[in-house]
């Protein structure tokens, strides 16, 4: 399919770099640009976007005629729209630790099935999605540690040390706005259920660390990835790898794991 409009919900990092990238793009055109209250008022986040393309009105930008919708916002924010927005367009969604609650994975995958829609998984801050696509029949075990400062995870600063060991879907419910690592590499892989999760804070740091041990039949993988923090739940390489993932979509080259 080709992409011609294109919806962004959220004006954050992540969806400054997907603006951004589309209007590089010279394939697509941004419909809007759908931001809250708060964000609107901000000259900081609105920073280098058209106003003539800014909405607040959900429902206002629900009736937008787009090809593509991409949320960058918040997993509470996917889980919400995700159903409107598949009824007539496809959606690529960064909040991906919403798909950890039941009742949001099946909407969307009931969404996808009755309108002939696609949900693009987008890789974020990880690197691989794909080798756990292709594994996930012979993957055995899959354990991720997160390692973020307390202030980044919502902590109060002086808490140091694991504050999480369990499944990846409780993992998405206490932090969803620091584990869509987690979620992505679940949903490509093993499950949420299966997917085992560990959160520690460490004092001073403004480094995001994520490593991700893997084993199954004949084979294990250790791999680790780091990005310094811009500031909030986003690392430096999480705005290009956005970039990124819009970029193969709009030239419809990649598999759903983008």
């Amino acid at each position: 399919m080709k992409y011609r409009k294109i919806g962004i919900i959220g004006a954050g990092l992540i969806g400054r770099s997907v603006y951004s990238e589309v209007a590089r793009s010279q394939v697509a055109e941004v419909a809007y640009v759908l931001v809250s209250g708060a964000k609107a008022a901000s000259e900081r986040d609105l920073d280098g976007l058209d106003p003539a393309l800014l909405m607040s009105d959900l429902d206002e930008a629900m009736a937008q005629p787009v090809d593509l919708v991409v949320e960058a916002a918040h997993a509470d924010v996917l889980a919400a729209v995700a159903p409107r927005v598949l009824a007539s367009a496809d959606l690529c969604g960064f909040s991906c630790s919403a798909l950890a609650r039941p009742e949001a994975e099946r909407a969307v995958e009931e969404s996808c099935r009755v309108n002939g829609t696609q949900f693009f998984l987008p890789h974020g801050a990880i690197l691989g999605l794909d080798g756990f696509v292709d594994g996930r029949d012979v993957i055995e075990d899959v354990t991720i540690t997160t390692t973020k400062s307390a202030a980044g995870l919502g902590l109060e600063n002086s808490v140091s040390g694991v504050v999480f060991e369990g499944s990846a879907r409780e993992a998405c419910r206490k932090f969803p706005r620091n584990v869509n690592v987690h979620a992505a590499i679940a949903i490509a892989g093993i499950g949420f259920d299966r997917t085992k999760s560990i959160v520690v804070a460490k004092p001073g740091t403004d480094e995001m660390r994520h490593r991700i041990l893997v084993s199954g039949q004949g084979f294990a993988w250790d791999f680790s990835v780091a990005s310094h923090s811009l500031g909030g739940v986003t690392g430096a390489y999480t705005p290009k790898s956005a970039a990124g993932s819009v970029r193969r979509i709009l030239a419809s080259s990649g598999i759903v794991s983008s």
